[in-house]
């Protein structure tokens, strides 16, 4: 039965498409015409290119392309370039987006999301990043107000040569040196996620714990607590965390393998607007279709026909699937087939 990630043969389907695509090639451009001096970009961006998600987002903030030539303000269409760069794994863009999300510039205001951009550009190398995230956390307007935090990140800043972060590090007690190291304010940092994740019931601080026991960043790599923490802020609503957790499992990454949960995971992320869960997702489904797994072929066939996950409607593709599914044993891919009259 194909049922392994939970999905109906009519209700699922009959769900709305995703509006999470907004980051394709037309999402970028938004209504109106892209100018000429911006169309690579603007394509390079779409294609998965960190670099030219940067350039577009700062030509549509600052109004001019890279010549000087004037352009419209436009910021929703830089906040959308910027948030394509973030995932990514742009520091730059990460650190953009959260200030504009702080401000409400380009639509709405979420000073908690702006916080945790910042914060994953900090992470990512950009120093302006963790001086904003230092004053949050020293504030506590935001989230917690929590001065170790406060410390850990001012520190970080001023150790990448901010100014303005070095003289909140003086400020909080320390003493900036060219040769500090960054273990400590790592580990200051992980304490005080930990606390947040578990008495604060800070999802985004769940996940963040997770991400430094997977990667071993500032402490030793452990799968399990990872998994761990990435379960707890999957649970609480971070699904970057149902994402990681999912992958983990399929790949059985230091934790016993569970294919179909991994899948229902990174189902369940891809539903609330992670494109890369989306794309995992299909490409997975697709290795096991390779592989003769009816229930995979299935699924996929009614993910092309409902053009779904990322995927354009492909009604020849999709009707393939369910007959290879069908072919394998798959009783729902027989009985879609007899559905569509074939």
């Amino acid at each position: 039965m194909a049922t392994a990630i939970a999905w109906a043969p009519s209700a699922r389907l009959a769900r709305a498409a995703l509006g999470m695509l907004a980051l394709a090639v037309g999402g970028l451009a938004g209504c109106g015409a892209t100018p000429v001096s911006l169309r690579n970009l603007d394509r390079g961006c779409a294609q998965g290119s960190g670099v030219s998600c940067v350039r577009l987002g700062v030509a549509w903030y600052e109004g001019h392309d890279e010549a000087g030539g004037r352009i419209d303000l436009d910021y929703p269409r830089a906040r959308r370039a910027f948030e394509a760069g973030c995932q990514q794994g742009s520091a730059e863009c990460c650190s953009q987006l959260g200030y504009m999300l702080g401000k409400g510039e380009g639509g709405p205001i979420d000073k908690l999301r702006g916080l945790d951009l910042s914060r994953r550009g900090c992470e990512l190398g950009e120093r302006t990043a963790c001086r904003r995230t230092a004053e949050s956390y020293l504030e506590g307007s935001v989230t917690i107000k929590c001065q170790e935090l406060a410390f850990a990140y001012a520190k970080l800043g001023c150790d990448r040569d901010d100014k303005a972060s070095c003289v909140l590090f003086k400020q909080l007690g320390g003493k900036p040196s060219l040769l500090a190291g960054q273990a400590s304010a790592t580990g200051s940092d992980l304490v005080g996620l930990i606390q947040a994740c578990e008495q604060q019931n800070e999802a985004r601080s769940c996940f963040a714990v997770g991400e430094r026991f997977d990667k071993g960043m500032g402490t030793e790599v452990n799968k399990d607590k990872a998994a761990a923490s990435y379960r707890l802020a999957c649970t609480k609503g971070d699904m970057r965390g149902c994402h990681n957790l999912g992958i983990m499992m399929i790949n059985a990454e230091g934790i016993p393998a569970d294919r179909p949960g991994g899948l229902m995971l990174l189902n369940k992320a891809c539903d609330s607007g992670q494109r890369q869960s989306c794309d995992q997702m299909v490409k997975l489904l697709g290795m096991l279709c390779g592989r003769n797994d009816g229930d995979a072929c299935t699924i996929l066939g009614r993910i092309y026909i409902k053009g779904d996950k990322g995927l354009e409607t492909n009604v020849t593709k999709g009707i393939e699937h369910l007959r290879r599914g069908c072919s394998a044993g798959d009783k729902d891919g027989c009985d879609d087939l007899r559905k569509l009259g074939l």
